[in-house]
C-alpha cells in the first residue's frame, strides 16, 4: 500500500461521497477488461515466491499510460493498480474538484492505451466493453479495494492451481434435494457434522456459549453447517472460518444465474476465497425445486408455527417466495444435510 494509501485511511476528515459526484472528491475503483477475455496485458506466473504478471509489451503500455494520465490530471492520485493478462485495475482518489469528471478521465486513458496498442500492432479493439465503476461510499471500502487490487494475481494462481475448487456445479445432489455450489466437495463426505442455528434474539452470552461449543467440535473433527443469516450465526461463521476449520455456508440465492455473463468469471469474494482456496470452505444454493420438496416444507411450516407460538402469535401460512419462508428453510436444508 503507498503512503498516500495510508494516510488516507487514517484521515477521518476525508469526505465519502455517493456516487455520481463524479467531478468532486471521490474515490473509485475502475476495472478494464480486454477484448473477448484475451490475455493481452500480460501472462500469469510464479516466481518462486509470489504470483506475478508478466507484462506484454501492451501490458507495459497501460503502466506508461498511467504516468501520463497523472501528468495531465494532477488532481488524480493511484492508490493501486493491478495489471491482469486480461484485465486491468486502478483504484483512483479525486483530490479535488475537476474541470472534467472521473468518467471523461478513463476513457481518455483508455483511448491513450488503445493508441499505443495500435502502435505495437494490435490493430482490433483493445477493450472488450466500457469499464466498470465502483465508487466509495463509506470507510470500510477502501481497505478492501487496495487489498483485492494487491491480491488479485495470487487469486488468480490459486484458481489455477486448484480450478475445481472454484468451479460452479448446478447440479450438487444431496438427500433427493439438488444445489448450485462451488468449493470443496469432499467436505460433504465428512461424517461429523454440525449445524449453527441460533435465533435473531440470542444474548451475547447465548452467542458466545453456542460458540464455544462449535469451535470445540470443529476441533474434535466436526464440519459446520450454516446459513449464517442471523448475528449470531454470522459470528460464528466467521470464527470457524478464521480459525481455519472447514465449512459448509447454504446461500439464498448467491450465484450468478446459469448462462449469464457473469457466470464464467465468478468467484467468492475476500475471505470465501480464501477459504475456499484452502479446501475448507463449500458454497451451496438450494435450487428451487428444494424449496418446494415436500419434506422441506413440512419442516419449515413446523418452524415457523412454533416460532410463532414462543412469541403467542397466530400463525398462518406464507409464501414459499417469501424472504422469511426462505431464511428458515435454508436452516432446514441444512438440518437435513447435517442429520443424513
Amino acid at each position: 500500500m503507498t503512503n498516500e494509501s495510508v494516510n488516507i485511511l487514517q484521515n477521518e476528515k476525508h469526505t465519502w461521497l455517493e456516487p455520481g459526484a463524479w467531478r468532486k472528491t471521490c474515490i473509485v475503483h475502475v476495472t478494464m477488461v480486454a477484448n473477448a477475455r484475451q490475455s493481452l496485458f500480460g501472462k500469469l506466473a510464479h516466481n518462486g515466491f509470489e504470483a506475478v504478471i508478466e507484462k506484454t509489451p501492451i501490458g507495459w503500455a497501460l503502466i506508461n499510460q498511467q504516468r501520463r494520465l497523472l501528468e495531465m490530471c494532477p488532481e488524480i492520485k493511484i492508490l493501486a493498480d493491478k495489471v491482469m493478462p486480461d484485465h486491468h485495475h486502478m483504484v483512483l482518489q479525486v483530490q479535488r474538484t475537476m474541470p472534467r469528471s472521473i468518467r471523461q478521465v478513463v476513457r481518455g486513458y483508455m483511448q491513450g492505451c488503445k493508441e499505443e496498442a495500435r502502435k505495437l500492432g494490435f490493430e482490433e479493439n483493445l477493450y472488450d466493453s466500457p469499464p466498470f465503476y465502483r465508487v466509495l461510499t463509506h470507510k470500510g471500502q477502501l481497505h478492501a479495494m487496495i487489498e483485492y487490487v494487491k491480491a488479485n494475481a495470487e487469486r488468480a494462481w490459486q484458481r489455477k492451481l486448484n480450478p475445481d475448487l472454484f468451479r460452479i456445479h448446478r447440479k450438487t445432489n444431496v438427500c433427493q434435494l439438488q444445489f448450485t455450489s462451488l468449493g470443496n466437495h469432499f467436505l460433504l463426505d465428512w461424517p461429523e457434522r454440525q449445524l449453527v442455528e441460533m435465533s435473531r434474539d440470542a444474548s451475547e452470552g447465548q452467542i458466545e456459549e453456542r460458540l464455544q461449543s462449535v469451535l470445540a467440535a470443529a476441533h474434535n473433527g466436526a464440519v459446520t453447517y450454516t446459513a449464517a443469516i442471523s448475528k449470531g450465526e454470522q459470528r460464528i461463521a466467521r470464527m470457524v472460518r478464521e480459525k481455519g476449520f472447514p465449512l459448509v455456508v447454504l446461500l439464498n440465492d448467491g450465484f450468478p444465474k446459469e448462462g449469464s455473463p457473469q457466470e464464467r468469471y465468478y468467484k467468492p469474494g475476500g475471505v470465501y476465497f480464501e477459504a475456499s482456496s484452502r479446501g475448507k470452505l463449500l458454497m451451496m444454493e438450494p435450487d428451487e425445486s428444494a424449496f418446494v420438496n415436500p419434506v422441506v416444507m413440512k419442516a419449515t411450516e413446523d418452524a415457523l408455527r412454533r416460532k410463532a407460538e414462543t412469541k403467542h402469535y397466530y400463525y398462518s401460512p406464507i409464501p414459499v417466495t417469501s424472504q422469511r419462508y426462505r431464511f428458515v428453510a435454508l436452516n432446514e436444508i441444512g438440518r437435513r444435510l447435517v442429520e443424513r
